[in-house]
C-alpha cells in the first residue's frame, strides 16, 4: 500500500502517516529494504509501497477510530476462527500458562 492508501485505511493525513513511518524506521525494529519498494505506478508516477507488516506497525503508532477498528479485527483473525486454541505463556515471576 503506498503512504496515501494507509492514510485513507486510517482515515488520517498522508503527511501524519509519512511521519510515522520515518519513526518506526528509524527505531530499525523495521528495514525499509523489508517493508518498503519504490515502484513505477501507470500514471507514470513512482510511489514507495509498503507491506503488510508496515501497516500493522503504524496502525499501533497512529490513533484514530480506523486504525483501532484495525488493530480489533487483526486481532481477531490472529485468535479466531482458526480451527485451534493459542497458547500463551507468560513469565513474570512463576510460571503461568494459559489457553485462548
Amino acid at each position: 500500500m503506498t503512504s496515501w492508501e494507509i492514510a485513507d485505511l486510517f482515515n488520517t493525513p498522508a503527511g501524519l502517516i509519512y511521519s510515522a513511518i520515518k519513526r518506526i524506521l528509524r527505531t530499525s525494529i523495521l528495514k525499509e529494504y523489508e517493508v518498503c519498494k519504490y515502484i513505477k505506478l501507470e500514471n507514470g508516477y513512482n510511489a514507495d509501497v509498503y507491506n503488510f507488516e508496515m501497516v500493522i506497525a503504524l496502525s499501533y503508532q497512529i490513533d484514530t477510530g480506523h486504525s483501532i477498528e484495525f488493530r480489533q479485527w487483526l486481532a481477531n483473525k490472529a485468535t479466531h476462527k482458526q480451527g485451534h486454541n493459542i497458547l500463551l505463556y507468560l513469565n513474570k515471576g512463576t510460571c503461568s500458562t494459559l489457553s485462548c
